[in-house]
């Protein structure tokens, strides 16, 4: 599913895609984007398109753009969208701030093409072209990466999140950042809550069937049971799905997730793992996204659910709890600010707390954390440099901390989307909540020096929940841990992986083969702390085979298509 546009004329599209109105040729969408998730007002000459799912209506909208679009249009709402603003020489978007409904450029001759697919420009003018430079830089870390604003395709760049971006016929559009937090001293946890349930109705409100992880943490399980207390009421319910390995019902997450399934509203279902299952599995079959998906490692078990998804639960909208992690758990980093701004005790306190965790002493942990800010060291197998400096685009924000949180949004929510690709080709529209403007917006209404520390399990969002979550779960500590199945899964797999890794990065110079696979060998046997650096390399790889082996998508100008 695609949406995009042009400033030319003529006007470029992929052929099949239709103008959101006979009046804005210069404006298309997929003849499978959802109706519900496209929203058109009109102010005499000047147009407002919003893409995505929005909390507002189209009423709400026609009166808060009626002189100009605000700066706050795309956290006013509940939702995750973008709005573009079309007048007779221009176009103006406004990016959501995690990146979670990107939105691409390519220059052309007769002006700019932008489009929320990084891969569909990249077939305007014939094959594909990766960006070396960006592949590069995820081989590093995908911090690194998040640093451009390129795409993962030659000629092709990304507009940088919270930003209003304006186009016109002639150079290149410029950018302008629209979102800073502010800050309030007190109501945190109502402020999340209120976001978490206005990011649950608009999706579960136009869901006839919608469905949601459950795995029994803290992310997942919000959504379900905020999902339950909107439906219950109508007679409506929604499908908690709890995997788990097969012939295993008890200890864990699964009690977690037993005991919060109790509840009016919420159908809780149980999907079996097996082997089939297993990490590394089916990479053979991972469709070319925008970029390396997170699920590619786990596309057997991401598969798999799609699959149990559709026949077992006819599911039409799935939420998942991706993104809790990255805004709700606060960056060890933070101690050394709290430093620098002379809140030593709190510093002191905080670092106290998490060298324990961590069984270090105060000194190492805050060596640690101050650690954190730095380059990622380049994997040993991987030929390239660690990136000297960040691309322009950045948010202008006081704090380091906000701004790497930032970041790792960004970066999360933009390569979230390439999962969703993945579940579109199953029929299952797959949303993830936490990474909406207002949710972000909410969350970080904390002050910096009011944040919690790194130590500490998500203490806000235990309060925000604290009527809704079983005792025992408000009192959780910890997360479950699936390492031990990614190592077991890379075992198994490790014949296939070792062919792999001789591929489209060795041809390009990217990688030492020798040094990869002795990298596989000792992560096989449990040895090391490469294992995320694997994968993300193992996910690269992948990636690039599926690019090359996928068809080229046509494109067309406005009069080939005038009988569309």
């Amino acid at each position: 599913m695609w949406f995009g546009g042009s400033t030319g004329p003529p006007f470029h599209r992929p052929v099949g895609a239709l103008p959101v109105s006979p009046r804005l040729p210069q404006v298309w969408a997929s003849a499978d984007w959802p109706e519900h998730e496209r929203m058109l007002v009109s102010h005499g000459d000047r147009h407002i398109v919003v893409f995505g799912p929005c909390g507002a209506t189209v009423e709400q909208i026609h009166r808060a753009t009626e002189h100009a679009v605000p700066d706050d249009a795309v956290w006013r709402w509940s939702g995750s969208y973008v709005v573009i603003q079309i007048e007779s020489s221009t176009t103006t978007v406004w990016t959501d701030l995690s990146s979670a409904v990107p939105v691409y450029t390519r220059s052309t001759r007769q002006g700019t093409v932008w489009a929320s697919s990084s891969r569909l420009l990249s077939c305007l003018d014939g094959p594909p072209q990766v960006n070396t430079a960006m592949v590069a830089a995820r081989l590093i870390s995908p911090d690194s990466a998040e640093g451009e604003q390129g795409s993962f395709f030659h000629g092709v760049k990304r507009m940088p999140a919270g930003h209003r971006v304006r186009m016109s016929g002639e150079g290149e559009p410029t950018m302008n950042p629209v979102w800073g937090p502010t800050p309030y001293p007190d109501g945190h946890a109502r402020r999340l809550r209120s976001a978490l349930e206005g990011a649950v109705a608009v999706r579960v409100d136009r869901s006839a069937r919608p469905s949601t992880d459950f795995s029994g943490g803290f992310d997942s399980t919000a959504l379900g049971l905020l999902a339950a207390e909107r439906l219950a009421p109508r007679k409506r319910r929604i499908t908690g799905v709890t995997v788990h390995p097969a012939g295993v019902h008890q200890g864990g997450d699964l009690d977690y997730a037993r005991e919060a399934a109790d509840h009016p509203g919420l159908r809780h279902r149980w999907m079996p793992l097996t082997e089939e299952h297993s990490p590394y599995g089916g990479l053979g079959f991972v469709p070319a996204t925008d970029e390396p998906a997170p699920s590619t490692v786990s596309y057997a078990y991401f598969s798999g659910q799609l699959v149990w998804l559709a026949e077992h639960v006819g599911s039409d909208l799935h939420m998942t709890g991706d993104g809790g992690d990255a805004l709700l758990l606060t960056s060890p980093y933070h101690l050394v600010e709290l430093l620098w701004r002379g809140r030593f005790a709190r510093a002191l306190g905080e670092a106290a707390r998490w060298a324990h965790v961590r069984r270090m002493s105060i000194l190492d942990a805050l060596r640690a954390a101050n650690s954190r800010n730095g380059p990622d060291p380049v994997p040993s197998w991987v030929h390239a440099k660690t990136p000297t400096g960040r691309g322009p685009g950045g948010l202008s924000l006081e704090s380091r901390t906000q701004r790497m949180l930032m970041r790792i949004m960004a970066q999360a929510g933009r390569t979230a989307r390439a999962d969703a690709q993945i579940a579109e080709a199953f029929g299952v529209a797959l949303h993830n909540p936490y990474f909406d403007s207002q949710v972000i917006d909410a969350y970080l209404s904390v002050p910096v020096d009011s944040l919690p520390g790194p130590a500490r399990y998500k203490p806000i969002m235990a309060e925000a929940m604290r009527d809704l979550f079983p005792a025992r779960l408000v009192r959780r500590t910890t997360k479950g841990d699936a390492s031990s199945d990614h190592h077991q899964g890379l075992r198994r797999a490790l014949p296939e992986l070792l062919d792999l890794v001789d591929g489209r990065l060795a041809e390009a110079g990217l990688v030492d083969v020798t040094l990869l696979r002795g990298a596989l060998r000792r992560a096989a046997m449990g040895i090391g702390d490469e294992l995320a650096q694997i994968e993300s390399t193992v996910a690269t790889e992948v990636w690039l085979r599926s690019v090359r082996a996928s068809p080229v998508i046509a494109w067309e100008t406005e009069e080939r298509v005038e009988a569309v």
